[in-house]
């Protein structure tokens, strides 16, 4: 089966997954991707390599309206999106919800289709490791991805999440005017979010030659949102695969 996912700027198609669960959403892009989910799951036949381009929304297969909202939220994210008191969690809601599974180099390489990236050269080399998950296309005791979650002294919490799009048979289509940024020369979305009780959220999203990539930060009280957008551009330049 093949699911789509619109998380952020990127929409997915993804194998191996129940689409008639996944969008409960009564807006129209969450109709949109529930139905083309459902759609997919009855083509049946061989999956697909994992394949990625970027595409704009003209071209988009959707409704008009569907590509309205989508405009409309593009637009929105432009800047630093401001939320309510309590949008974003507080540090100990963060730290209570995350794993704390910790698993070795030659573990991970039994797990994961490649070897997880490398991240001694970022500031996330001497960070304190919380805990891991994997993520992306799950199969047994292996997976497609890995969720790395840190401790960032004076910032806050940081997921770094990557997964193998090759490896899941994921079709990745990347809205191209959601695109506001670059990593390493390659089309990159970031997304800013203040609530009202002064906390952060800095998301940046990327895709390489065979894995997507995803960073994010959860900021401490009053911490700056254009500092943290700055330095997780920074651990991104640093990752290696």
């Amino acid at each position: 089966m093949r699911f789509l996912l619109l998380c952020g700027a990127i929409v997915v198609i993804a194998v191996n997954a129940p689409a008639s669960t996944r969008f409960e959403d009564p807006d129209p892009v969450g109709q949109w991707l529930r139905q083309r989910g459902m759609q997919a799951t009855t083509q049946g036949g061989t999956p697909p390599a994992g394949s990625y381009r970027v595409v704009g929304l003209a071209e988009l297969d959707a409704p008009e309206e569907v590509k309205q909202q989508l405009r409309a939220d593009i637009e929105r994210s432009k800047g630093v999106v401001r939320v309510a008191e309590g949008g974003i969690p507080t540090q100990a809601e963060v730290l209570a919800a995350l794993p704390r599974t910790q698993r070795s180099a030659s573990e991970l390489r039994q797990r994961l289709p490649q070897p997880p990236s490398r991240l001694e050269g970022s500031l996330l080399g001497p960070a304190e490791l919380i805990g891991m998950e994997p993520s992306g296309r799950l199969d047994g005791g292996t997976s497609s991805g890995l969720s790395r979650f840190y401790r960032l002294e004076g910032v806050g919490i940081v997921e770094f999440r990557e997964n193998s799009f090759l490896a899941a048979g994921m079709q990745i289509e990347v809205i191209a005017e959601a695109q506001n940024t670059l990593v390493n020369g390659k089309p990159a979305y970031l997304g800013r979010t203040v609530d009202g009780d002064g906390r952060t959220r800095v998301e940046l999203a990327w895709t390489g030659g065979s894995k997507t990539y995803s960073l994010v930060v959860t900021g401490e009280p009053g911490s700056d949102v254009e500092r943290n957008a700055r330095m997780l551009h920074d651990i991104a330049a640093a990752i290696v695969d």
